[in-house]
């Protein structure tokens, strides 16, 4: 049984470090996107974000990320499909900026929700208890339910 135990102790900490190494990623990269390049796109369409075309280096892009923060929540324009139809209506110029080791990388806004990182180390401190657990080789124990006497 204890071998068990170790194993999933070894997969929880190998998911919950996965899930925190591509969070942490993609909020450093929201973090730098201030510091990016910039250039001038127009927005091309609406499907709830708008999608819109710039160019690099004689290369033609579409992107639909607005806000940075899109980068590791990937479901906040539903929040903000609203504002940003009145923002970013059809043909508008808008500037871009992207990333410039993936041109195909851009945001509209730079602003960065910094308490992201409060999720990064909840999911480090996650499986850092799950490395413990396997270090230490905690027994998971499965305790019955409580049932009720029959009468």
């Amino acid at each position: 049984m204890r071998i068990f135990s170790r194993l999933v102790w070894l997969f929880m900490f190998a998911v919950w470090s996965l899930v925190a190494a591509l969070t942490a990623v993609e909020a450093w990269r929201a973090c730098n996107s201030k510091y990016w390049p910039t250039t001038t796109g127009t927005v091309i369409a609406f499907y709830g974000k708008p999608d819109y075309q710039y160019s690099v280096a004689g290369k033609s892009h579409v992107s639909s990320y607005v806000s940075c923060n899109e980068l590791f929540n990937h479901g906040l324009w539903v929040d903000n499909s609203s504002k940003y139809a009145v923002r970013y209506p059809l043909n508008s110029k808008v500037t871009v900026h992207y990333s410039p080791s993936r041109p195909t990388l851009a945001v509209l806004d730079t602003k960065f929700d910094s308490t992201v990182w409060i999720a990064v180390v909840v999911l480090v401190a996650a499986a850092g208890l799950c490395a413990a657990g396997f270090i230490f080789g905690w027994r998971l124990r499965f305790r019955p339910r409580l049932r009720w006497p029959s009468a």
